[in-house]
């Protein structure tokens, strides 16, 4: 015997368990649908195949190893299979058809790099049909099978109010998570290198992130728009923060930034009218374009001795300053770097 002919075991209701022989290549149609006592099931590494829903409505079917000689799984496959606790999908799959589990709880491993596959539903690059689920989502959990967040990857997923992220994900895309504006919390763990452009931006309920060493670099707008963002640690590891990462943060109360960046880019904390203090370390040599305009209420920052340029308007507006210093290295102010504001000078 080399197949499982179509509804072969259909409606087998008191079949508990079943041995397939080395010899069968493929599970037809329908082979075990319904079979409501079948509990676990080992398929062979001849099998190559396993149709449409092959086992559909197994509601007590617990476990199931799909073998590496698998190369395609059919639409509903293990749909309904109330019972199932985790699947692990091999690298020689490369055809799914629809969703093969569907209305089931099962946590899928995705060891292919060809689908994306959550909390037992299946999605192939169709954006649309990715987001339309995860917009009904309160809680997600990554599974540690991803290693990095594409771009946009959550974008727009407006009911999202936590996420947490896997050890095994080095990298966090740009506007991976930009739009998800009910997320209140998220933990990046230390294994993300870079956190790329408008990653986390309008994302209005973030009240607070923490940064690991790992990171070293901040996109531009990673962090803009955060209404809600009151604390932010940046770790030493950083080296790049890049332009209007924080712009308008109107939460943020204060900020030390690390010795190990250089730059502060333009815009960087444009808008944080919270923000009240801030210190600039020995290592940063310029201040970008409007880096702190309109933080209105911030009123004592110190620049230090290793600064040589000031940008246009880097302290305009900043209503509440009341002293600066400005150090002998600068050599370069530019235009209206303290317009509005009324300094003793």
């Amino acid at each position: 015997m080399t197949i499982i002919g179509d509804c072969a075991f259909e409606s087998c209701s008191s079949l508990q368990s079943i041995t397939i022989p080395d010899s069968v290549t493929s599970i037809g149609d329908c082979a075990f649908e319904s079979c409501s006592s079948l509990q676990s099931i080992t398929i062979p590494d001849s099998v190559t195949s396993i149709d449409k829903c092959a086992f559909l409505r197994c509601s007590t079917l617990h476990s199931i190893i799909i073998p590496d000689s698998v190369t395609s799984i059919g639409d509903c496959a293990f749909s309904e299979c109330k019972s199932l606790q985790s699947v692990t999908i091999p690298d020689s799959v490369t055809i799914i058809k629809g969703n093969p589990f569907s209305d089931c709880p099962a946590r899928v491993i995705n060891r292919s790099k060809h689908f994306t596959i959550f909390e037992g539903n299946l999605y192939t690059s169709d954006r649309r049909k990715l987001i339309s689920y995860l917009s009904k989502k309160e809680n997600f959990i990554i599974p540690d099978s991803v290693t990095s967040i594409g771009d946009s990857a959550f974008g727009g997923c407006s009911s999202l109010e936590s996420v947490i992220i896997p050890d095994s994900v080095t990298s966090i895309d740009d506007s991976a998570f930009v739009g998800c504006e009910s997320l209140q919390s998220v933990t990046i763990p230390d294994s993300v290198t870079s956190i790329g452009d408008r990653a986390f931006s309008s994302c209005y309920s973030l009240q607070s992130v923490t940064i690991p060493d790992s990171v070293t670099s901040i996109g531009n707008y990673a962090f803009s728009n955060c209404l809600s963002l009151q604390i932010v640690t940046i770790p030493e590891s950083v080296t790049n923060i890049g332009d209007s990462a924080f712009w308008c943060c109107t939460s943020l109360q204060s900020v030390t930034i690390p010795d190990s960046v250089t730059s502060i880019g333009d815009s960087t904390f444009r808008g944080c009218s919270s923000l009240q203090s801030v210190t600039i370390p020995d290592s940063v040599t310029s201040i970008g374009y409007h880096a702190f305009s309109n933080c209105s209420s911030l009123q004592i920052v110190t620049i230090p001795d290793s600064v040589t340029s000031i940008g246009n308007g880097a302290f305009a507006r900043c209503e509440s300053l009341n002293s600066v210093t400005i150090p002998d290295s600068v050599t370069n102010i530019d235009n209206s770097v303290f317009a509005d504001d009324d300094l003793p000078f």
